[in-house]
C-alpha cells in the first residue's frame, strides 16, 4: 500500500496573541515532536511485492500490513474479549472504554497544532475497534482540543467521563492543573499516558506515565558526544541560541548542562532573541560570530534558524548546527537554501519517516493514518501518539489477565510505569517509561543531517559502529543530571507512587 497521509504543514498565525502561541516550540523542541522531509513514498519491495515485478513469497507477519492484528513488535495488542473498567472511573456502556485526548489543533492563531497526535488517534482506535477493542472494549475518543488558550475547558470534558487521557498533549500543559473541581487533572483522577509533555508541571507531575520520557532534570548527552566525535574542530566551541520565553530558556538550560559532560567541548556564549517580530537576523549572526562560536544549538521555530543559518553562511561562518527533533521538519529545508543548511545535524529518538520500509511499526503507522484518516497527517509526534496508545493498551491487557478482566486506573499506571525498553513496537529507540517524578531520559539517539535539500542518516549507519540496535546509538554513560533549577512537578501527595 502506498501512504498518501500529508506531512504536517506549519501553519502561522497573525495575532498578537501568538506570544503565547510561541511557546508551542517547546512542545517540539522537548518533546521531540516535529514533522518529516519528504513525502513517504514506497520502497523497492512493499509486503512481499517488488515494485514492477511479479509477486514475491510471503513474507511472515512483521506487523507492518494495515489488516495485520500485530503492530511492529507488538503482538495482537487489540481483540474480542470479556475487559471491563473499573467501577466508577468511567461514565460510558460497559462494552466501552472512554479516552480523552487533548490536543490545540483547533487555535485560529496556529490552526492544526499537534494536528498529527488527533490524527494518529482516531487511525489507531478505528483500527483497534476493528480488531475488537481493547479485550472486548470498544474505544470512545474524546476530543479534548484546548485550542492553545482553553485547556480547563477542554479538561472539562474529561473530567468524570474519561477513563483516561492517552497519546495526546497541550502546549500549555500545566493549564491542566486549573486547582479546581471538575477541570484540574489531579482532582478529576485522572490518569495520562501522553504522546508528550511540555513544561516541567506536566513532565514531572505524578499519575502519568510518558512512552518517550521528557523529564527536566536528566538530557541524553549521546547527541553532543557523537557531533563532537564526528566534527572536533567544529564542536568545540559552541553556544545556544534561544527564544526569549521561559518554556524554551529551560530546554536551552538542559543542554548547557551536558557541555560539561563533553570532554574537549566548550560553551563559548548564550544568545538569546525575541521570539515575535525580528526581521533581520544579522546582528545576531555577527554576535555569534564574535563570540568565536563554530557550532550552536537552537530552541525556536524552523523557519528562523534557517534564516540566521543564511546570515551566517553570508559572513563567512565556517561553523555546524546541532539542532533538537523540532528541526526535522520539511519547513526548515524550505526556509533556506542548500548552501545554507547543508551540514546541519537533527538529533532524533523516534525512526526517520524517510526509513519507513526498513521499520513495519513506522510503515504500520503511515498506512493507519492513510486508511482510517481523510487528509491525515504524519508526524514524529504521531509516532509518538501511537507508541502512547500501544503502551496504554498493553498495560491495560496485562491488568485485565491478571485481574479477572477488570481494568483500573492504578493498575494502568503501575503496569506502564514497570515497563523497560519500551519501543512502541518499533517506532522509536528503546525507553524506560516511568512515573513523572522517577523517570530519567534514554541515552538512546541517532544524528540525521540536511545533505542537498533532503534529511539523511549520519550516525550510527545502520549496522555500522556505534549502531546498539535498531540505528540507534545507546552508550551507558550516555546521561546528564541537571542541577540548575528548572522547575519542579505538580504532584499531588495524595495518589499512590507506581
Amino acid at each position: 500500500m502506498s501512504s498518501t497521509a500529508r506531512l504536517s504543514p506549519l501553519r502561522r498565525g497573525r495575532s498578537v496573541a501568538v506570544v503565547a502561541a510561541v511557546s508551542a516550540l517547546a512542545v517540539l523542541a522537548g518533546a521531540c515532536g516535529a514533522r518529516g522531509g519528504e513525502h513517504i513514498t514506497d520502497g523497492a519491495e512493499m509486503n512481499g511485492t517488488p515494485q514492477g515485478g511479479a509477486a514475491a513469497t510471503a513474507p511472515a507477519d512483521d506487523g507492518a500490513a494495515v489488516d495485520s492484528p500485530d503492530f511492529g513488535t507488538v503482538k495482537a495488542p487489540c481483540g474480542k474479549g470479556d475487559a471491563k473498567v473499573a467501577d466508577g472511573e468511567q461514565q460510558g456502556g460497559a462494552d466501552t472504554i472512554q479516552i480523552g485526548v487533548p490536543n490545540d489543533r483547533g487555535a485560529t492563531i496556529r490552526p492544526g497544532l499537534q494536528k498529527p497526535i488527533w490524527d494518529a488517534s482516531v487511525a489507531f482506535a478505528a483500527w483497534c475497534n476493528a480488531q475488537g477493542g481493547i479485550g472486548g472494549l470498544k474505544i470512545e475518543l474524546i476530543d479534548m482540543d484546548g485550542k492553545l488558550f482553553e485547556v480547563e475547558a477542554a479538561m472539562q470534558k474529561a473530567c468524570g467521563n474519561a477513563f483516561a487521557l492517552v497519546g495526546g498533549g497541550n502546549v500549555q500543559d500545566d493549564l491542566q492543573f486549573s486547582g479546581k473541581d471538575g477541570s484540574d487533572f489531579h482532582r478529576c483522577k485522572l490518569i495520562d499516558i501522553p504522546a508528550f509533555a511540555v513544561s516541567s508541571a506536566k513532565s514531572m507531575s505524578n499519575g502519568q506515565v510518558q512512552p518517550i520520557p521528557n523529564p527536566t532534570n536528566t538530557i541524553s548527552n549521546t547527541w553532543f558526544r557523537d557531533f563532537f566525535a564526528l566534527y572536533p574542530d567544529q564542536a568545540a566551541k559552541w553556544a545556544p541560541v534561544w527564544g526569549n520565553l521561559p518554556s524554551l530558556k529551560i530546554v536551552k538550560t538542559k543542554q548547557e548542562a551536558i557541555i560539561p559532560d563533553v570532554k574537549g567541548m566548550s560553551q563559548v556564549g548564550d544568545f538569546n532573541y525575541p521570539p515575535i517580530g525580528t526581521t533581520d537576523w544579522t546582528p545576531l549572526a555577527l554576535s555569534v560570530i564574535d563570540s568565536g562560536a563554530t557550532s550552536l544549538s537552537w530552541t525556536g521555530e524552523s523557519p528562523d534558524i534557517a534564516k540566521l543559518l543564511e546570515k551566517l553562511k553570508d559572513q563567512g561562518w565556517k561553523g555546524r548546527a546541532l539542532l533538537e527533533t523540532n528541526q526535522y521538519d520539511k519547513l526548515f529545508i524550505e526556509s533556506g537554501s542548500p548552501k545554507a543548511l547543508d551540514g546541519s545535524l537533527v538529533r532524533m529518538a523516534p525512526h526517520m519517516l524517510e526509513e519507513a520500509d526498513k521499520w513495519p511499526a513506522v510503515r504500520k503507522y503511515l498506512d493507519l493514518v492513510d486508511q482510517y484518516v481523510d487528509g491525515g497527517e504524519v508526524a514524529v509526534l504521531g509516532m509518538q501518539s501511537m507508541s502512547a496508545w500501544l503502551l496504554f493498551v498493553t498495560a491495560a491487557n496485562k491488568c485485565a489477565a491478571d485481574n479477572g478482566g477488570e481494568i483500573s486506573r492504578n493498575c494502568i499506571m503501575e503496569t506502564a510505569a514497570a515497563t523497560s525498553d519500551w519501543t512502541g513496537g518499533g517506532l522509536h529507540a528503546p525507553q524506560d517509561p516511568d512515573e513523572g517524578p522517577t523517570m530519567k531520559a534514554s541515552t538512546c539517539s541517532m544524528l540525521v543531517m540536511v545533505k542537498d535539500g533532503k534529511f539523511v542518516r549520519r550516525y550510527p549507519e545502520i549496522g555500522g559502529e556505534g549502531d546498539d540496535g535498531d540505528g540507534f546509538h545507546c552508550p551507558a554513560d550516555g546521561l546528564t543530571k541537571v542541577t540548575a533549577d528548572v522547575g519542579e512537578g505538580n504532584v499531588d501527595p495524595t495518589r499512590p507512587p507506581y
